[in-house]
């Protein structure tokens, strides 16, 4: 078999040939930051494919796709196999121009685009917020208008919290319109809104194979979410324990979900669901990709699984072992974001008996600013224990602890 891989991931992490085997002809496209740095790092990754296409700006290089069909003129590829959130329209694009199987331009819609997915998901009974499209500033308002302060703007097609904002009131929607003149083209601003619900954040990570679920676990973010990390506070994630109410509840909504969806017979997902006060349940969203923000490495923590290892190995044929029904452990994660300012201390590793992993990102004296991203960290760390609430207690001290160590001075240029 002929396999195209697309990929933003670090090669280091995503050994294609590894996980594919050596009976195959794999050929890569990827993003220059995959790259490691030292020469002979470059020529090993470049020595287990039959080609490698390294560009620059991945995420939004057209000639992502022209590399693409030059390289099917060459290889004939059986399959393109993509990762990446920003990968699978291209991906589904590809294949549906050159005839090949895998998830199709309407799966990929669906779960691109965030109004498909919600009419498909109000399509099927699962409740969500209410919601509408918001290409206009007049439609933002009439929104407003019906449904009332706080509510949350978002891109249709974005990923990792980029563009979201919540407005809380009438000064609020006017500083957004301001800076969002899109609102008021002819083409309209590729925006949705969103009433806001007061909540706890849930998201449930796993992989369907051949339509099964094989592996489908919820983790709680308790007290903190995605925005928080926004406006610099740290953000938290951990494994549900197997004997907790909300976890088969939050299993079947998420299974509901992907149900009402036209998601792929073998698919990784990541799902968000929001405990609330007034309404129980409510679906957010889903992705058709692993989870962001270490979420991978504490799934493995907790299971012993690589979920994107037996996502490939499902799509190319691969037999799998036997995934485990519960985790082996419960694992957590903390992600410290940028604050604007003068980065004066932060510490090189961390004494909390408990984490298992903790790693830098950013070096003293860096300029920092606000995050842009909800997985955009200046350290992040791993923990593991027997039970949720042992994990959190790590996480908490650790938390206090990196409070307590990292300084963060104001600019004064």
């Amino acid at each position: 078999m002929n396999y195209l891989v697309l990929n933003r991931f670090a090669l280091a992490r995503r050994p294609y040939r590894d996980w594919i085997g050596d009976n195959h002809r794999i050929v890569v496209i990827t993003d220059t930051r995959s790259i490691a740095a030292t020469e002979a790092e470059k020529v090993r990754r470049h020595a287990g494919y039959d080609e490698l296409v390294v560009l620059d700006d991945y995420q939004q290089n057209p000639l992502v796709e022209l590399e693409a069909l030059r390289l099917h003129a060459r290889y004939r590829f059986d399959e393109i196999i993509a990762l990446g959130e920003f990968d699978l329209l291209r991906a589904a694009r590809l294949r549906q121009l050159l005839g090949l199987p895998g998830q199709s331009v309407a799966s990929a819609e669906a779960f691109r685009d965030k109004m498909t997915m919600k009419d498909h998901l109000v399509a099927s009974g699962v409740p969500v917020a209410p919601y509408a499209a918001a290409p206009s500033l007049t439609s933002l308002a009439r929104f407003i208008t019906e449904h009332h302060y706080p509510v949350v703007v978002k891109p249709r097609r974005g990923g990792g919290s980029q563009g979201v904002v919540v407005l809380h009131d009438d000064d609020g929607f006017r500083s957004f319109v301001a800076r969002t003149p899109a609102l008021g083209n002819d083409d309209g601003a590729p925006l949705m809104v969103e009433r806001y619900l007061e909540h706890q954040l849930f998201h449930v990570d796993g992989i369907v194979v051949d339509g099964n679920p094989v592996l489908v676990w919820p983790s709680a973010q308790e007290d903190t979410s995605c925005l928080d990390m926004l406006v610099g506070s740290p953000l938290r994630s951990c494994l549900l324990d197997a004997n907790d109410p909300l976890l088969e509840p939050l299993r079947d909504m998420t299974m509901r979900a992907l149900q009402a969806l036209p998601t792929p017979a073998t698919s990784l997902f990541h799902a968000e669901i929001f405990d609330t006060a007034e309404h129980g349940l409510v679906f957010n969203e889903v992705g058709c990709r692993m989870g962001g923000g270490r979420i991978e490495e504490m799934v493995a923590l907790g299971f012993g699984t690589c979920l994107p290892e037996a996502y490939v190995k499902a799509l190319t044929g691969v037999r799998l072992p036997d995934l485990p029904v519960l985790p082996n452990r419960i694992a957590g994660l903390t992600l410290f974001p940028p604050r604007p300012g003068h980065l004066a201390a932060i510490p090189d590793t961390c004494p909390i008996t408990g984490v298992v992993d903790y790693t830098v990102r950013a070096e003293v004296g860096t300029r920092l600013r606000t995050a842009r991203l909800s997985v955009e960290s200046i350290a992040s760390a791993l923990a593991i224990g027997t039970t949720r609430t042992e994990v959190s207690k790590v996480l908490d001290d650790l938390a206090e602890w990196f409070d307590r160590e990292t300084r963060i001075e104001p600019a004064t240029d």
